[in-house]
Parts: C-alpha cells; sequence; structure tokens
C-alpha cells in the first residue's frame, strides 16, 4: 500500500511535467496507490483559493475525478486508529523540537496507522516517524 502526499497528486494532475515522477506512476500498480481524506482535504484548500475562472474549474473538475473514478474505493478517512497515530506524533515531533504542521501530521498518522508507505516529495518533512518513505521525484 502506498499513500500519495498532495505534492505528488498535485504534480500529477499537472500532466506529464515531472518525468521522473510520471516514470514513478507508471511503474506502480494503480490498486497499490491510494489517498486519505487530509490529502483532498489540501487539495480543495488549493481550489478554493483560486479565482473563480477557467483554470479553477479545470483543476475542480481534475479533483473530482481523479478521486470519484481513479481513487473511487481507495480513499482512507481518518479514523480512530489515525487519531491516536496523529497525537503520538504530535508528541514525538515536540520532544524533538521539530514541529510538523496539522495536515502532514494527519497524513503522517494515515500511513502509520495502515502500515503503508508514502509518496512525497518532501522525505525530511516526514522522518524518524516510523513511516516507510519514497521519494517518486528523483531516480531511485
Amino acid at each position: 500500500m502506498i499513500l500519495l502526499d498532495t505534492n505528488v497528486v498535485s504534480e500529477s494532475l499537472r500532466g506529464p511535467r515531472n518525468s521522473e515522477l510520471q516514470r514513478w506512476l507508471n511503474a506502480q500498480r494503480l490498486a497499490e496507490l491510494f489517498l486519505c481524506t487530509p490529502v483532498l482535504a489540501e487539495l480543495r484548500y488549493g481550489i478554493e483559493r483560486l479565482p473563480v475562472g477557467r483554470r479553477r474549474d479545470i483543476l475542480d473538475e481534475a479533483v473530482r475525478n481523479f478521486q470519484e473514478s481513479v481513487f473511487a474505493d481507495r480513499v482512507i478517512p481518518v479514523d480512530r486508529d489515525c487519531a491516536h497515530a496523529y497525537g503520538r506524533i504530535l508528541a514525538q515531533r515536540e520532544r524533538r523540537a521539530r514541529p510538523i504542521g496539522i495536515m502532514d501530521a494527519l497524513i503522517a498518522a494515515v500511513a502509520l496507522a495502515h502500515g503503508a508507505t508514502l509518496a512525497t516529495r518532501d522525505v525530511s518533512g516526514f522522518d524518524h516517524l516510523g513511516i516507510d518513505l519514497v521519494n517518486p521525484f528523483v531516480p531511485a
């Protein structure tokens, strides 16, 4: 199971700009790729910040299609296990004086609670949390 971080989804929706990411995505089995509700929330926030217009409409349609068609049955919600993992992650980072944003902590909690590898460009933001990480933007 591979959980896609917001930066992976966002970049993939832009089209084949990053050849390394496209190569990595093409090498994965679609059934192994998952989204989580915090990623959907971040994507929605990004769309809502855009001025009303064609670009916003296109991105809104792309995200809806992505979540409802491509990932219809592979969106992981934040559940009780995730909530407990979230608390542990925040406390751990607080003790290390390495703060983590709320949304990143929720995404990390989903990965931790479900034993998923997290695919992200921001590997340093998620290090030392007990999560397997992969950066699909760089050659393996």
